[in-house]
């Protein structure tokens, strides 16, 4: 870096770009406009496309350098030259983030040189956003220099100083390029991969198996109302599918978040939605208007049950209604509440042998126990320098592998017990009933008092989508549609249920402008992230 004129400063990066295997389309760099838009850029490259745009976003400018229409990969070296006019140089002070704190790959040799700048007091400071010191920007010669080997990921450098005085900087050679690699990948890419299939496969096929659910006689009809006593077996999850049938009614005494919680196997944000659904179908509350919505009591909320009616009267307060969009804490208390409460039923329920929805699912201790400890070697591995070592890549591949398996495939852990297949299979059953519908199955609902109810089922199944397209095709009188299909709108206003339960964050503000007596990494002008595109 070295002042160009009575403010700015000229840059030069000169990037040696590892793509691996990755087809890429060559450099690119982002860099905050608060020293104003960089100008005179300048791009090559000695062994890749070295065409360049320049990009101005909101704040920002993009320069990418490469060949739209052309991919390459490996390593590449490129230089970059740009100014960066409003660096306020006249002011006495350099503040300067030479890179920002989003990149997320971690640099292997990192160099900052300025020249041509006399400094007293030269500052650096290295880090997370916010960091104070870190690394030390020394004289050597006519230059100033720090080296970072390497410089870790999502850590910014901002260098600075006071200005003593600008002069003609020394001429700073560019470094030779680093050898390539010669090596092949290839064979132990390979074997990675097929080391990484098994670990993912047996990874699957294990919580397939562990996972089985317990199912009372030996047909369809006994495993859907199986009872006590009745000899069990173990069936898979996808099996249990061949065994469920279609039915026009709920499970009778099952609240729609039951039917959601037992089918999805978790209490989330679709087994708690389910819950106000119901309401809204019980008439206990009410949805009016679109945008926004307000949420406010039902005529039916004084016969509701004690419980019922102290959460709602507690939730919509004095006002009795509530405006959807915006933060309110007593939706966010009754939504963690419910949570609990849910939670708490699934493990009373005695619908689950093993791992009821708010227990944590594992799989087999031992096993376990193998993944942590080869991930271990692995990590200490690396750590001692053996990163392109076979066995630490065959040791990634198993650990990483085996612990995204473990996360992806808890889910799958789970055991119903025979009561509790049971009802998930009756669950099932009216779920594709609902998902099947057509505007004579809504009539007949709506006939026998039955259309709000069934709508709230719709939500709590993940059938709302097909249960709507039926309701349109009904012959329901649009008076009546209206109220009878409220529970629907919990689904097309999940976006506002949302916003109004969850509490906004707070983030903080830009780095550019600070100033470098701020006095952390990210304090000055400039800055940015590199990558590729």
């Amino acid at each position: 870096m070295t002042p160009d004129g009575t403010d700015g400063v000229r840059i030069r990066e000169v990037v040696d770009e590892d793509f691996g295997t990755h087809d890429k389309h060559g450099y690119e760099r982002t860099i905050p406009n608060d020293f104003g838009v960089p100008t005179a850029v300048e791009a090559a490259s000695p062994d890749a496309p070295d065409q360049f745009s320049v990009t101005e976003l909101t704040g920002w400018t993009r320069i990418r350098i490469g060949d739209p229409d052309t991919t390459i990969d490996g390593q590449h070296r490129y230089v970059l030259r740009y100014t960066l006019p409003a660096a306020r140089l006249s002011a006495g002070t350099l503040a300067l983030d030479i890179i920002g704190t989003d990149d997320s790959l971690e640099t292997g040799r990192f160099e900052v040189v300025l020249a041509g700048f006399e400094l007293t007091d030269p500052t650096c400071n290295v880090g997370r956003y916010g960091a104070v010191g870190g690394c030390s920007l020394t004289r050597d010669g006519d230059v100033y220099r720090v080296v970072f080997e390497p410089l870790h990921q999502y850590d910014g450098i901002t260098v600075g100083g006071t200005i003593v005085a600008l002069g003609e900087p020394a001429d700073v050679p560019i470094p030779p390029i680093p050898p390539r690699r010669n090596d092949s990948r290839v064979p132990l890419t390979l074997a990675t991969l097929g080391i990484g299939a098994v670990v993912g496969l047996g990874g699957y096929r294990l919580a397939k198996r562990l996972g089985r659910n317990e199912v009372g006689g030996t047909g369809a009809a006994d495993a859907a109302f199986a009872a006590p006593g009745t000899p069990t077996r173990l069936v898979a999850d996808a099996d249990l599918e061949a065994m469920a049938t279609t039915e026009f009614v709920p499970p009778t005494g099952l609240r729609p978040w039951q039917g959601a919680m037992l089918l999805n196997e978790q209490v989330d944000t679709t087994s708690v939605s389910a819950w106000f659904s119901d309401q809204i179908a019980q008439e206990y509350i009410v949805l009016e208007g679109t945008s926004p919505q307000v949420l406010k009591s039902g005529p039916k909320l004084a016969s509701a049950p004690p419980d019922v009616h102290a959460r709602i009267g507690s939730l919509i307060g004095g006002d009795g209604e509530m405006t959807l969009g915006t933060y309110h804490p007593s939706l966010a208390t009754l939504w963690a509440e419910l949570s609990d409460e849910q939670r708490e039923a699934a493990q009373a329920s005695g619908w689950w042998a093993k791992y009821p929805p708010g227990t944590a699912a594992h799989f087999p201790i031992a096993l376990s126990i193998g993944v942590v400890l080869a991930a271990a070697a692995t990590v200490i591995a690396l750590w001692r320098g053996f990163a392109t070592s076979w066995w630490v890549a065959i040791g990634m591949a198993i650990t990483i592998t085996g612990l995204t398996a473990a996360a992806a495939y808890r889910s799958l852990l789970p055991v119903r017990s025979a009561a509790g297949t049971a009802v998930a299979l009756r669950v099932e059953s009216f779920r594709r009933f609902l998902e099947a519908s057509e505007g004579t199955h809504v009539d007949w609902a709506w006939s026998h008092g039955l259309l709000r109810e069934y709508s709230a089922w719709a939500v709590a199944l993940g059938a709302a989508d097909a249960w709507g397209r039926a309701v349109g095709q009904s012959a329901v009188p649009p008076a009546e549609l209206t109220m009878s299909t409220m529970p629907l709108l919990m689904y097309t206003s999940m976006g506002s249920w949302s916003q109004t339960r969850t509490q906004p964050s707070q983030s903080g503000g830009s780095g550019g402008g600070g100033g470098f007596s701020s006095g952390f990494s990210g304090g000055g002008g400039g800055g940015g992230s590199s990558g590729s595109w």
